[in-house]
């Protein structure tokens, strides 16, 4: 048995750390919560990075912070977890992934849905043609974001600069099933925007396709009324799915409607996502496992934001 892996923080007072991964980290074997580190306070992020019994560093930093605290903690010699999307440009993404290569330690996006069993369940659907033929996915993750309180610190999530907006704070929920159906080749893509004061998209609306004539529709908001859902259309069957991108410890169900009109019902059993992403983590650093999502992966999913937004500043 190795030792278990020690864990710092840095972002120690954010909301993610503390209500999810935190909690997470506690509750797996391999792992022990290091030095925790916050912008104000007694520990700071370099005290984290400077300390030498920990061993990795989970990064729960507003999405323009990513790029210099991920090359930081490379120096550092520490392992990184660092919170999606990891990065707010392709560019910076792979500079990222570069300093962590160069520095012999790993770079894990800390994005916790693929680990849970319905994750693992719809993926399995995919991959074995059980929908016949795809021909169509529909994706929806949306949420009304408070407005920022006159006097009060706004949030990151309403700055372009911190790289906020709708599109890159849900959109890999919504893209990673889509990605996986029509793949990460050459798409045509048509989107629309609307726009905040401070510049960021509130909805973004998307329409796909592939070479193979596979479409998809994407709808990400920070306005529109709290929904997740999931459809996917193929010549053997729907599958409908609620709530499909952020699934609990209570459990899940998602509905196959056959072309006979009848409907296949399937329950599967919840798990904390967040501790399984942390336990995986921890066999990543050790080498017994491979993380889930390749840096290809990573890039490929920030590159289709990237040219998600063209199409949609593009649009006459």
């Amino acid at each position: 048995m190795s030792e278990p892996l020690t864990i710092g923080i840095l972002g120690a007072n954010s909301w993610i750390a503390n209500a999810a991964v935190i909690p997470a980290i506690n509750e797996c074997p391999n792992a022990i919560l290091g030095a925790s580190g916050a912008r104000s306070g007694p520990i700071g992020y370099p005290d984290v990075l400077s300390d030498p019994d920990v061993d990795a560093v989970y990064i729960a930093l507003a999405n323009g912070d990513h790029l210099e605290w991920v090359e930081r903690a490379a120096e550092a010699g520490k392992h990184v977890l660092c919170e999606k999307p990891l990065a707010i440009s392709s560019s910076d993404a792979r500079r990222m992934f570069e300093a962590c290569d160069a520095a012999g330690v790993l770079l894990a996006e800390a994005y916790m849905t693929p680990f849970h069993p319905l994750s693992i369940a719809l993926a399995s659907l995919i991959d074995n043609e059980e929908l016949g033929e795809i021909r169509h996915v529909s994706s929806q993750f949306t949420f009304p974001l408070a407005l920022p309180e006159a006097g009060t610190e706004i949030n990151y999530r309403w700055l372009t600069e911190q790289g906020g907006g709708a599109l890159l704070d849900v959109g890999i929920y919504c893209l990673d099933p889509v990605q996986r159906i029509l793949g990460s080749g050459q798409l045509e893509i048509e989107a629309q925007i609307t726009t905040a004061d401070t510049g960021i998209d509130l909805t973004t609306s998307t329409w796909l396709r592939n070479s193979a004539g596979i479409t998809a529709s994407v709808l990400t908001s920070f306005e529109l009324p709290e929904n997740q859902s999931l459809q996917i259309d193929g010549t053997a069957g729907s599958l409908r799915v609620d709530r499909p991108f952020t699934p609990g410890t209570d459990g899940s169900n998602f509905v196959i409607t056959r072309s006979d009109g009848t409907n296949e019902e399937h329950r599967i059993e919840g798990a904390n996502c967040y501790a399984l992403m942390i336990g995986a983590f921890v066999d990543a650093v050790r080498g017994s496992t491979p993380w889930l999502r390749s840096s290809a992966d990573v890039l490929s999913t920030i590159g289709l934001c990237e040219s998600i937004a063209d199409a949609g500043r593009n649009k006459k």
